[in-house]
């Protein structure tokens, strides 16, 4: 059995080489949603209508779902009848936690209702994904509250207002264009984290964003999945000992202000380079409580491995000569300070096949963006 939430068939195409055949082949036909389960179709209406859709047995039903055996297993959630390709990575490599899942055309998230911030979001970088006519000059005011949530437990508008801090996409708005309603969707506030604004959300993690899309874009990778979050980190005090300080906004206070943000980049070399890997049931110990973990096929070798890497950057103003390499960190420190697992199902002890993104490719951000006017003149943005 394959840890999905629904059963698959013993059809070849239905095995989990064939499903990642499926992650990564239907966004190159231009789709970027995918579906597990048994039965599966393909539908050519419209981008994220063209998934593979599946079964009505996974289909979110708004009161509570029995556990069964596989769910129990593997902890997978109750997937929507078109979940985001972002999904599809994490039922294969395993997900950071299930916590308030939100399910959105062009990415996965997770939502933390104290804090008022994601846990998480998990994205998906394509040529396809990244292309269309998705754009951010429909006027009027894009940012929205999330009104899947309660309106005492979301943050909201007023939060942000004459706070000093920019609302900070998680998932960029110019990493989803396929779509406007996917576009749109990064501007739900449950997307959104409080960010300094020049100097970082307006500078350096901008240019870790293109750095990303950079990836797919150079040819460099095929597919790229990006998990970003915020985290609130200790500081040493006078008396040697560790205090967490940060600040929360609202009134009353409610969305708090991270001290940190990770990012850690899942990098696939061509479109059938997961083929490598087979998800295998494992005996679960005190160092892994995972039951399934993925490894390397018997005598298979990819030509280039699968690259990955994590970054801690930290929320206030970087200096642009700052060197991205100086903000790598391995995975599981970054799993730890986050309070959550990333991709935990690959052979990260195994270089050849899984290995680490920076030493396979220059990490190196691009220039600082210069916005110019309608002349090719550079401009000057004012920020209200």
């Amino acid at each position: 059995q394959y840890p999905l939430c629904d059963r698959p068939s013993r059809d070849s195409k239905h095995t989990m080489a064939g499903l990642l055949k499926a992650v990564a082949g239907v966004c190159m036909g231009g789709a970027v949603g995918f579906g597990f389960g048994s039965v599966w179709k393909k539908n050519a209406l419209e981008c994220d209508s063209n998934a593979l859709v599946p079964t009505t047995s996974m289909q979110v039903s708004g009161s509570p779902v029995l556990v069964t055996q596989d769910m129990a297993l593997t902890g997978c959630p109750v997937l929507p009848p078109k979940p985001p390709s972002a999904a599809a990575v994490l039922q294969w490599t395993g997900w950071p936690g299930f916590d308030n899942i939100k399910f959105r055309q062009g990415y996965v998230g997770s939502y933390n209702r104290q804090t008022k911030n994601p846990w998480w979001v998990c994205e998906h970088l394509c040529r396809e994904t990244m292309s269309g006519d998705g754009n951010r000059k429909g006027g009027g005011e894009p940012f929205a509250e999330d009104i899947s949530d309660p309106p005492h437990l979301r943050s909201k508008l007023d939060d942000f207002k004459y706070s000093g801090f920019d609302r900070g996409h998680l998932v960029a708005a110019s990493d989803i264009k396929y779509s406007q309603t996917a576009m749109d969707e990064t501007f739900l506030l449950s997307n959104m984290s409080p960010q300094v604004g020049e100097g970082f959300n307006r500078g350096y993690w901008e240019r870790l964003e293109r750095w990303c899309r950079g990836l797919v874009f150079s040819g460099s990778y095929s597919d790229v999945f990006v998990l970003s979050g915020p985290i609130y980190l200790p500081a040493k005090e006078g008396d040697g000992k560790y205090y967490m300080h940060h600040q929360v906004l609202g009134n009353p206070p409610a969305v708090h202000v991270p001290t940190h943000f990770f990012k850690v980049v899942l990098a696939l070399p061509s479109r059938t380079a997961q083929e490598v890997l087979t998800l295998t049931p494992v005996t679960p110990n005190k160092n892994d409580p995972n039951t399934f973990a993925l490894q390397p096929v018997r005598g298979a070798r990819p030509p280039r491995p699968i690259a990955v890497t994590a970054f801690v950057l930290p929320n206030q103003v970087i200096p642009e000569g700052t060197d991205l390499k100086q903000f790598e960190v391995p995975i599981d420190v970054a799993e730890r300070f986050a309070g959550l697992q990333f991709f935990p199902r690959l052979p990260r002890n195994q270089p050849s096949v899984v290995a680490n993104l920076c030493k396979e490719t220059k990490c190196q951000l691009p220039p600082p963006f210069q916005p110019k006017d309608n002349n090719g003149k550079p401009r000057i943005v004012e920020i209200k």
